[in-house]
């Protein structure tokens, strides 16, 4: 294997480039990317970029000097349009076709769009790209209300920005609760909570029957009757997969590249990682797509395992954390979004954790709000089959640790 192509230049294309020259390929590696920026990471675009408080620099995880001293080709601003899997060649929109001995498909995906709301990047934006993040962020200087569309991580991140940056800010989510698909109902209630206390007006369980965006703003009427009239609006409704490029190159694809645990497609030659993957676990069974930091970590450092012919890595214990406000929200392990949890010191009111055990008591899965602590011990705990003391473990003063009986 001499040459490895990477279309993507986001987090996972840069993090397999990086982990295949860790590993040792000593081959061309090459990255093609669609914006004209150097693979960077997303979390803090709608933090601390798009309040002006962390530079861009600080999110680029290959910079140019970094990929020179690692001999990693970046071919940025250049889509790909076709990969011809017989030939083992991609041909790209500038009129080039590159050759390949393997591919691996980062390609992410687009912001999807609210029917009938079309984003017009004076008004009405989205936010998935460091470009999308810089026009709302040149907006919240002469803006005085924002509406937020969606209820998920993104949503609330940038609803808290908003807030931080002195914007009344009015927050839509059509389902029942907030991060509904991502989260156990006591997590949801508990960042609700957070939200109304910083002033954020949230409309839960309420469609948008209509959007508008024209010089005075952003007008929406909502399915319960009720009209919102704000300076900008930003739409954060999730994910739409970029598989099509895939899918035409005869892939299977179902929402997402279909994969093994590894990244490998149904073409030994070709992979697929990040928000693109959906990916077999033996334990979860087939198609979870993850869209988080670690997953695009992970994946990217499976695939070049693989590719390389090394040992699969020893598994990590699932982890995503979100910053809003002046809570560090971190989840660690399966929470469970039926059982009931423990509840271990003040976590109603942003210093505290949720603990999700089996039937048999050992710990699955925590939710800690600015307790890094109790992140760190249970990273320890869960997996080890000990035993968790409910009534130790729901006293703060006692170290998670010492709440510890025994092991199966």
């Amino acid at each position: 294997m001499n040459t490895v192509l990477i279309i993507g230049g986001g987090q996972a294309g840069g993090a397999a480039a990086l982990a295949l020259r860790r590993h040792g390929f000593a081959g061309t590696i090459r990255i093609i990317g669609q914006e004209p920026l150097p693979p960077y990471e997303r979390p803090a675009l709608s933090k601390g970029y798009l309040l002006g408080t962390t530079p861009f620099d600080k999110l680029v995880l290959l910079p140019e000097t970094l990929a020179a001293e690692q001999r990693i080709t970046l071919t940025m601003g250049v889509a790909v349009t076709a990969i011809d899997r017989a030939a083992r060649q991609v041909t790209t929109d500038d009129g080039q076709r590159l050759d390949y001995d393997a591919l691996i498909l980062a390609t992410g995906g687009t912001a999807r769009a609210l029917p009938g709301a079309p984003v017009d990047d004076r008004r009405l934006f989205a936010i998935r790209t460091a470009r999308d993040a810089g026009l709302i962020r040149e907006r919240l200087a002469d803006a005085r209300s924002m509406l937020v569309i969606g209820g998920g991580w993104l949503g609330l991140e940038v609803a808290a920005s908003a807030r931080k940056a002195g914007l009344a800010v009015t927050l839509i989510e059509s389902g029942p609760r907030l991060c509904g698909r991502a989260l156990p109902p006591a997590v949801s209630e508990i960042l609700a909570g957070l939200h109304a206390r910083q002033g954020v007006d949230l409309r839960i369980g309420v469609a948008p029957a209509d959007i508008g965006a024209d010089a005075d703003g952003v007008h929406a009427r909502l399915a319960d009757g009720g009209v919102i009239h704000t300076d900008i609006g930003v739409i954060a409704i999730g994910l739409r997969v970029s598989d099509d490029l895939a899918a035409a190159a005869g892939l299977a694809v179902h929402d997402g590249v279909l994969t093994d645990a590894a990244g490998r497609t149904g073409d030994p030659a070709v992979f697929a990682i990040g928000d693109c993957a959906r990916v077999h676990h033996g334990v979860h069974g087939a198609g979870l797509r993850l869209e988080s930091w670690q997953n695009a970590n992970l994946q990217a450092e499976a695939a070049a395992r693989a590719l390389l012919g090394l040992p699969d890595a020893a598994p990590e214990i699932p982890w995503f954390w979100s910053d809003q406000y002046d809570l560090a929200l971190q989840i660690l392990g399966t929470p469970d979004p039926i059982a009931s949890p423990i509840h271990r010191g003040a976590p109603d009111t942003g210093r505290g954790s949720l603990l999700w055990c089996d039937p048999a008591g050992r710990l699955r899965g925590i939710a800690a709000l600015n307790a890094p602590r109790d992140v760190a011990m249970a990273r320890r705990l869960i997996g080890t089959g000990l035993i968790v003391d409910p009534a130790r473990a729901a006293d703060a003063g006692v170290p998670l640790r010492d709440a510890v009986l025994a092991a199966m």
